[in-house]
């Protein structure tokens, strides 16, 4: 319809067609209706990690129980009677076992040659307690020739790595001493005592020492302690010979200080070990004293004389003794702490 025909007709009718026009633009042109419910897209599925790639959660070891725990004996005199040491050690569960000989050196080194990685051989107990007995002062002061070249043969064995240690060295049994065995007190601190230590630092083995706790025996542990820091000295009987509070405060006070605790029913025939109550449990102050330590103990058993009847009953006691700890401070105990002294060794 052109402009000029709908410009005559009636009023109206004009107003109605304009109106519908309006109506029908906006349709076509106007915002789009609001979304309806039907129309509503669907959330997206939340993302999860597959099963596979997430972490799994940090697994506890199962501590291993004190019947089943491995054992290294440092406090074991390797005598020639003994035999048959590879099945004994598998049957009770001693990994290792070494100290000195009654006798020579030799003897340690020939049972170490029988039983290879089983025996650990010490060396020079002998021969100290033998110059001691013969040359008496001048032993201890290092002032004869003999003590020179007993020193020389001790580490020449050393460095070769023949002896893995040094000991036992008695510098005071007075309280200890076996019935009828040899009496000795000397310094704790001697020349003699010295040189050995030096020893033990220059080659990081352990020495073992038999001393009583008396006080001016202490005392001279002290300076001897002092006196070479790379030294590491094992204390024979610990548990015997001194308190709690005593050892509490030397462990505190000499990182190179090392308990080593053989115990024996008794010494001298009377004497019980004060470490432990009247059913063999060690005492709650000694439980603590391990525990607050637990680096710095080793078992020993120190058997008189061969007889494999005896050992399985020390080691027996020892794990029960064992059972009584944490399961940490227990494996320490058992093999941790001699396996590193050992290992330190060059």
């Amino acid at each position: 319809m052109s402009a000029g025909r709908a410009a005559a007709l009636p009023p109206l009718l004009a107003l109605g067609l304009a109106l519908l026009a309006v109506a029908c633009d906006g349709q076509h042109s106007g915002p789009a209706p609001a979304a309806t419910d039907a129309a509503s897209p669907e959330p997206a599925p939340a993302q999860t990690q597959p099963a596979a790639a997430r972490p799994a959660p940090a697994s506890t070891p199962t501590p291993v129980p004190a019947a089943e725990l491995p054992i290294v004996d440092l406090h074991f005199h390797p005598e020639p009677g003994w035999t048959g040491l590879d099945a004994l050690f598998d049957e009770v569960g001693v990994r290792m076992a070494g100290n000195g000989a009654s006798g020579p050196d030799q003897l340690a080194l020939d049972l170490a040659r029988r039983y290879p990685g089983r025996i650990v051989p010490f060396g020079g107990g002998d021969d100290v307690r033998r110059l001691v007995r013969s040359l008496g002062s001048r032993a201890w002061e290092a002032q004869d020739a003999a003590v020179q070249e007993f020193l020389a043969r001790l580490e020449a064995l050393l460095r070769d790595g023949s002896l893995r240690g040094i000991g036992e060295i008695h510098v005071n049994n007075a309280a200890s001493n076996i019935a009828g065995s040899p009496v000795y007190r000397y310094p704790a601190d001697s020349a003699l005592v010295r040189r050995l230590f030096e020893l033990s630092a220059r080659y990081r083995v352990p020495m073992s020492v038999h001393m009583d706790a008396e006080p001016a025996s202490v005392a001279e542990l002290e300076r001897l302690l002092a006196s070479d820091r790379g030294g590491t000295l094992l204390w024979a009987h610990t548990g015997h010979y001194a308190d709690v509070a005593l050892i509490r405060r030397l462990l505190t006070a000499h990182a190179n200080l090392f308990c080593e605790l053989s115990y024996r029913i008794s010494i001298s025939g009377s004497r019980s070990a004060t470490s432990l109550d009247d059913r063999g449990r060690l005492r709650e102050e000694w439980r603590q004293l391990i525990e607050d330590f637990p680096d710095r103990f080793v078992i020993g058993t120190d058997l008189g004389a061969p007889h494999p009847p005896s050992y399985r009953y020390y080691i027996g006691f020892w794990r029960g003794i064992l059972e009584q700890l944490s399961p940490a401070a227990a494996e320490k105990l058992a093999y941790v702490n001699a396996e590193r002294l050992l290992r330190a060794a060059r």
